[in-house]
């Protein structure tokens, strides 16, 4: 049964649909690559028995030490204080094969959000840091300050999908410095165009620049792509990836990995001869991203931009 949110104050998403996917047994090996309050991971150490064995990173301190203490009766996990990018290293090093699930999920944990102390979000204000990692040495407001105008409006465009990147960017150099989330957040409504007032479904002007940020300050896309193709590499044949994201940019990246990894030849169309010597490795379970039903959204409302695609190793 998915954990309410009075027991623990976090309702993990999809957790029903991430259980029935995964297939598991006791005694198998599982990768949980986003920890975050423990939520799925408890689930899987129910299901794998003591027998089995959970590997559980967390990049986040505050986090890991929550998830520590809920697991704490089972002795079968290990858990590791790293971003998920060191997957196959930290697997080698304790000898570990035949994994049978790799999961992640890759939406913020309610406790990054709601602790204005981290920055995430422009509803409360707070330093402009949104590191998950709060040992990582860049924050927001260092990417304002050093970065052009120029590489700002790159971002925006690149990771936040925003039409106004250009004129973002150039206003936010203009008015440096930006140290809080509140003062980016109402510089960005103060000059936003209003064409998007006739939209149904407003969101807040500042929301995709606040992602961007968040993306190029925790790398987050080119560290998903790098540990995507090492939890291909480590599955046991039958075993399964599971990917929960929750932006376009995201589930494009664990589409197009995953589309890859079924493939004999991954040549360009214009090679008339395969020369990549690519074989695949992958079946998708799930032809369609799986998304929320509308009774979880109305609990989790934080789960409604996720998409869950599932793959299994051949």
């Amino acid at each position: 049964m998915p954990l309410k949110q009075s027991e623990h104050g976090h309702d993990p998403v999809l957790i029903a649909t991430v259980e029935k996917y995964s297939k598991l047994k006791k005694g198998d090996t599982v990768v949980d690559c986003t920890l975050g309050l423990g939520g799925h991971s408890e689930m899987f150490l129910k299901k794998i028995g003591p027998k089995g064995t959970l590997i559980a990173f967390e990049q986040d301190e505050d986090n890991y030490k929550y998830a520590i203490n809920r697991l704490k009766g089972n002795k079968n996990k290990h858990i590791i204080l790293k971003n998920f990018v060191h997957l196959h290293s930290e697997i080698e090093k304790r000898g570990i094969n035949g994994v049978r699930l790799v999961f992640f999920d890759l939406g913020l944990a309610s406790t990054q959000v709601d602790d204005s102390k981290r920055g995430f979000s422009f509803l409360q204000d707070g330093p402009l840091d949104m590191r998950f990692d709060k040992r990582s040495p860049v924050t927001a407001e260092m990417v304002l300050d050093r970065l052009s105008e120029r590489n700002l409006t790159k971002i925006f465009r690149d990771y936040g999908e925003e039409r106004y990147s250009k004129k973002y960017a150039r206003i936010i150099k203009r008015n440096l410095p930006i140290k809080t989330t509140r003062q980016l957040a109402k510089l960005i409504e103060h000059y936003a165009p209003r064409d998007n007032k006739k939209k149904k479904k407003r969101i807040h002007p500042a929301t995709k620049v606040f992602q961007a940020l968040r993306i190029e300050v925790n790398q987050e896309l080119e560290v998903l792509k790098d540990a995507l193709e090492q939890a291909i590499s480590i599955l046991e044949s039958g075993g399964r990836l599971i990917v929960i994201s929750y932006h376009s940019l995201e589930d494009r990246i664990v589409k197009n990995i995953i589309r890859n990894a079924t493939k004999d030849c991954i040549c360009p169309p214009e090679i008339l001869v395969c020369s990549c010597n690519h074989k695949a490795e992958m079946k998708i379970i799930t032809k369609k991203p799986i998304v929320p039903t509308d009774e979880e959204i109305e609990e989790n409302p934080r789960s409604r931009s996720a998409k869950m695609r599932v793959a299994e190793k051949l």
